[in-house]
């Protein structure tokens, strides 16, 4: 469950993520991220030591980054008792400030006991405004003391705050560059090995090419069958011995049923309005009785696609899927986030076997937490009802609207339901796309269930 502390951490994670790819673009922080910002210049500090981040693998880029946020992270989580108790302390000197004599007063005991127990002489002389008071007779020059007391006070708590900052950040950096040395290359080989894995398959790189949505424009065309409505025409034809005679002109009203016929065929409906312009249609002389008619008719309606947007992906977790299947969903799973990160898209990743977990990667907090979520596994079978029921839920939140859906598993799960189903079409009509990769499957019985499959052995 998320407290106002973990998304303030989420957010601000999010921050220090877009300002190290500025920073790389622009060879400076972005305006929004302040001048002393400590962390921003560990950011600033940390690309300017690998000047190679340019020319080398990209891949190493994006390690350094990935580590370089677990840092980051962890820093802010040990700065936040540090400002929980900063923004206390400033709340206590409001208050005293604010306050009168008798009130300040009343609080002196205790403000005496924290400068002392937080402040050197240097940093806050309390000494000295002891000794202020005690030479001054007057209420209105000791109040005076007082507030002068209060705004060094705080100024010094802001100064104290930014110190034990800086001390905490010295001292855990030093302990993260050793960690780099000492692992930063084996961690490299280790992900450059899940990226060849990628790369032996040319079924994953065409799943990434369509879920990326990288190919050229297209408008896809579909068949659609309309209703439009006409104006009110004769009724059925009457008996010859009930006909006065025939006429010409334009009035709808009076229509004989062999000009009806010629509109009603798109091959000629254009004969029909040129006589109705001319005036030369085929008219009752008398008045037959009117009713309404629709005309049903197939056109071609353009529906083009979203172009981009969000990323649903499921995997099986179960046990059919331990080893080499579950080492080819992480490789897919890297690859979709890096996509994701270029286009800017949103990604929620769910496990599903026995039960379904959920992982937002929209927050770059949790990007790190993949490889670990994936090891979380479920013996037992697959419930993919759960999953689909889940997948559909998200795509009526606002944030995962008609998002792209890929399903990555062995397939060993019954059908949907026909309710399932139904929910299915109704979002695949929105602009839905549901994919799958299938790994060791014997069965295909869900290429009739999704938009397209890529099988791999």
């Amino acid at each position: 469950m998320n407290t106002p502390q973990t998304d303030d951490i989420a957010q601000k994670l999010k921050e220090y993520d877009e300002a190290f790819d500025f920073y790389l673009d622009f060879g400076e922080l972005p305006d929004g991220l302040p001048k002393d910002d400590l962390l921003g210049g560990v950011i600033e500090q940390t690309i300017q030591d690998n000047p190679q981040l340019e020319s080398q693998d990209t891949l190493w880029t994006e390690l350094l980054k990935e580590e370089l946020m677990k840092f980051i992270e962890a820093m802010l989580r040990l700065f936040q008792p540090i400002e929980e108790y900063h923004r206390k302390e400033q709340s206590f000197i409001d208050v005293f400030v604010a306050g009168g004599l008798d009130q300040k007063r009343n609080m002196w005991g205790q403000s005496v006991k924290v400068i002392e127990q937080n402040y050197k002489p240097e940093e806050l002389n309390l000494d000295g405004y002891k000794e202020q008071l005690k030479k001054c007779d007057s209420e209105q020059q000791k109040e005076i003391i007082l507030n002068s007391l209060g705004h060094e006070w705080k100024k010094a708590s802001d100064d104290k705050m930014a110190e034990r900052k800086q001390n905490t950040l010295t001292t855990n950096q030093q302990s993260w560059e050793r960690h780099m040395k000492a692992y930063g290359l084996s961690d490299y080989k280790e992900r450059k090995k899940v990226e060849r894995i990628f790369y032996s398959y040319p079924e994953l790189q065409d799943l990434i090419r369509i879920i990326g949505r990288e190919q050229p424009h297209r408008e896809e065309e579909k068949d659609d069958t309309i209703q439009r409505f006409l104006p009110l025409l004769p009724s059925s034809p009457k008996p010859a011995a009930e006909v006065e005679e025939i006429a010409s002109g334009n009035n709808l009203q009076h229509l004989l049923p062999s000009e009806t016929a010629i509109l009603s065929d798109q091959q000629t409906e254009n004969l029909f309005f040129y006589k109705f312009a001319t005036q030369q249609l085929q008219l009752f002389a008398n008045r037959p009785k009117t009713e309404s008619q629709f005309k049903t008719e197939q056109i071609r309606k353009k529906k083009p696609r979203l172009e981009k947007g969000p990323i649903i992906v499921a995997v099986d977790t179960s046990g059919s899927m331990t080893g080499n299947p579950l080492k080819i969903a992480y490789s897919v799973l890297t690859q979709l986030l890096r996509l994701a990160k270029k286009q800017k898209r949103k990604v929620f990743l769910m496990s599903f076997s026995v039960r379904a977990e959920f992982l937002d990667l929209s927050f770059p907090r949790n990007w790190m937490r993949l490889s670990a979520f994936l090891e979380d596994r479920f013996t037992g079978g697959t419930n993919g009802e759960e999953m689909l029921n889940r997948s559909v839920e998200m795509l009526q939140s606002k944030s995962f609207a008609m998002a792209d859906i890929l399903i990555i598993s062995d397939f060993y799960f019954p059908l949907p339901l026909e309710s399932t189903k139904k929910k299915m079409l109704i979002e695949h009509n929105k602009g839905t796309r549901f994919y799958g990769l299938e790994i060791d499957s014997t069965d295909n019985m869900y290429d009739i269930i999704l938009d397209k499959t890529w099988n791999i052995k």
